[in-house]
């Protein structure tokens, strides 16, 4: 695994493409949201994908979660009608997670069997250019009860998942909170969680 500092949020820029072009094959990184850790991989990559669900193994009940650059990005991957485009155009880039109807952009391995999508754009640099960059999505789940094991997250994360992730950007540790999980997939909105984003 390879540890990188991080400098305005992101990695030196010869690091950044080397980890840019590691997630074109597949690789896995563990990159600061704006809530926790989260171990993201290219939407693109198959290999990927797999890997990152090998993580997840065991807790099936966290759902993965798309990052995705800005709203023209988000609007690939989900539907978005004009209430909710308005919506999520105030409140991104920030800590909300919004439950949408899934275009067929999403893989189906990806798909609940109501087929939605969680996304998000989480506002820290690392989310928001490792998506643009590689422009497509980055399919992500949440690695905080990793984090939270040691008091240094960052020495925890690196022994959870030292043989299953690449790269490892190193933010410090992070106060734990969970986004703001909003539903738009019916007539009305519904806050299914009320976490760190606030409405």
């Amino acid at each position: 695994m390879n540890i990188l500092e991080l400098y305005a949020g992101l990695p030196k820029t010869r690091q950044l493409n080397h980890v840019l072009e590691g997630m074109r094959g597949g690789a896995l990184a563990v990159i600061p949201t704006d809530t926790n850790y989260a171990a993201v991989c290219s939407l693109e990559s198959q290999k990927g994908i797999r890997s990152l669900y090998n993580i997840n193994s065991g807790r099936h009940e966290k759902k993965m979660t798309l990052f995705c650059a800005d709203l023209k990005n988000i609007s690939l991957y989900a539907s978005v009608n004009n209430p909710a485009y308005r919506l999520m155009k105030s409140l991104i880039p920030g800590p909300y997670t919004f439950i949408l109807p899934a275009s067929k952009m999403v893989p189906k391995m990806v798909l609940t069997k109501r087929r939605t999508v969680g996304i998000r754009s989480p506002d820290h640099p690392a989310c928001l250019e490792l998506a643009a960059k590689l422009n497509t999505a980055l399919l992500a789940v949440s690695v905080k009860d990793i984090a939270t094991r040691d008091k240094d997250s960052i020495l925890s994360l690196e022994n959870s998942l030292k043989n299953q992730v690449s790269y490892l950007f190193n933010a410090g540790n992070i106060d734990s909170e969970s986004s703001t999980v909003i539903d738009m997939t019916g007539e009305d909105n519904e806050i299914v969680r009320m976490g760190k984003g606030r409405l």
